[in-house]
């Protein structure tokens, strides 16, 4: 009768040693697994933030260049920013490919492809239907590229559009402050002249994607080389 109780008092400090060993294994396997999630999350949110600030950088560069072009020639697509890596396809940050053109094609009317009516469509995105942008690759090329001696490791590839200001009224999305296409007692001048819209787009590690539109201007209560900034919004 001893012998079996003290098998039996055996038996349950065993199934209790093991269920404290389970208990503690699974305590642990569930700590790791939280720091790997919690390291990943950081990571990500450090590619975001990183790929935010480079759609900005690209921004800013664009503006440089855009503020001594003729916009006319910009927006017809005959110049570029010198810091143009062309409008094909390229390989990103994450080794996944990018076509340019197709992004292009998107932006202008939603689809990878569309012709000048799809472009003029009138719709809930592009109301302004013969006055719809007509998105061109104005800036494209790794961030890397605009850093002296590669000072920072940026691993994001940018691309910025530029497109005519949609608050214009004169039917001619190739051209900057044309006369209106209608003019009457509302429409006399052109809202929209001296002003174009820019479109950055940031492309990162990790699959990270940012973009930032914003309307500029020319002020012509300050020098010819600079643009002031009219709308800025991070597109989410």
């Amino acid at each position: 009768m001893i012998a079996r109780d003290a098998r039996s008092e055996h038996g349950i400090a065993l199934i209790a040693v093991m269920s404290a060993t389970s208990l503690l294994l699974a305590l642990g396997l569930s700590l790791a697994l939280t720091t790997t999630i919690e390291v990943e999350i950081a990571a990500n949110q450090r590619d975001a933030v990183q790929t935010l600030h480079a759609a900005d950088a690209g921004l800013e560069r664009a503006m440089a260049d855009l503020a001594l072009a003729d916009w006319d020639a910009v927006l017809g697509g005959v110049v570029t920013s010198s810091f143009h890596g062309g409008d094909g396809a390229v390989t990103l940050p994450d080794g996944s490919r990018l076509d340019i053109q197709q992004e292009t094609n998107r932006l202008r009317c939603g689809a990878a492809a569309c012709a000048d009516a799809d472009m003029d469509r009138v719709t809930a995105a592009r109301p302004w239907g013969r006055n719809n942008p007509r998105w061109t690759v104005f800036a494209s090329g790794p961030l890397a590229e605009l850093l002296p001696d590669a000072a920072i490791a940026a691993r994001s590839y940018c691309v910025i559009w530029v497109a005519d200001d949609p608050a214009e009224n004169d039917a001619q999305p190739l051209r900057d402050g044309g006369p209106p296409a209608l003019v009457d007692a509302a429409n006399r001048d052109n809202p929209g002249r001296g002003a174009v819209w820019l479109h950055a787009r940031a492309y990162g590690p990790s699959g990270a994607r940012r973009a930032i539109e914003a309307v500029v201007e020319r002020d012509p209560r300050w020098p010819s080389a600079q643009l002031r900034v009219r709308v800025w919004r991070e597109i989410t």
